[in-house]
């Protein structure tokens, strides 16, 4: 009975604790122990800033703590501390100083890839526009150009028409004058039959008389 009672004194000494984070105060190691008390074997040494899950606490002055890596044990709750230590929070801070900076670069350079990207935008509008003004420019052309090959093409079949009115005209001329030459030559041999014989006649009436 008295050592039930013992055993009951010695475990409402230990009180549970709710799971939360606590580190380890801001020294070389610490040594992490099977139980309460420096004559329990070293689990393993805790590095400064080591990050572990409080499992119970003690009235003797020891925390029941779980590391990262799943190892439990005790260690003196004085060692303990709330927040991380000061080297690991000046580290995170000079951490995320070095992230804001590189987002300011990145912003930074962003705004000169918006910029460059609005200039080369406005060039293609230009560029956009001048090739729609060109296209239309050639469409007109294009017409015209079928407007004129139209015209030629009127121009030269009236040239042709011409042409082919001007070799009948000649060749109705040069029938005329192979008709009228034809016509003298025939003209000129009769002549040349009667005149002889009208001059013959003539001679034989002035001898008659």
């Amino acid at each position: 009975m008295k050592a039930l009672l013992i055993i009951i004194a010695l475990f409402s000494g230990i009180t549970l604790a709710q799971a939360e984070t606590r580190y380890i105060v801001d020294q070389a190691k610490l040594p992490l122990r099977s139980g309460q008390g420096t004559s329990f074997s070293i689990v393993r040494m805790l590095p400064s800033g080591a990050a572990v899950r409080v499992l119970e606490q003690s009235d003797a002055g020891y925390t029941r703590v779980r590391t990262a890596k799943g190892k439990e044990g005790w260690i003196l709750s004085r060692y303990l501390m709330k927040s991380p230590a000061a080297r690991d929070r000046l580290a995170w801070a000079e951490k995320e100083l070095s992230k804001l900076k590189r987002l300011k670069q990145d912003k930074k350079s962003l705004e000169q890839i918006g910029k460059q990207l609005s200039g080369d935008n406005k060039q293609l509008q230009n560029e956009l526009t001048r090739i729609r003004k060109t296209a239309a420019n050639a469409v007109l052309i294009a017409d015209e150009n079928k407007a004129l090959q139209i015209k030629a093409s009127q121009a030269e079949q009236a040239y042709d028409d011409l042409r082919q009115e001007t070799k009948d005209i000649r060749s109705g001329a040069q029938q005329r004058w192979f008709m009228l030459g034809g016509g003298a030559i025939l003209l000129g041999i009769l002549l040349g039959l009667i005149l002889p014989r009208l001059k013959f006649r003539r001679k034989d009436r002035w001898g008659r008389y």
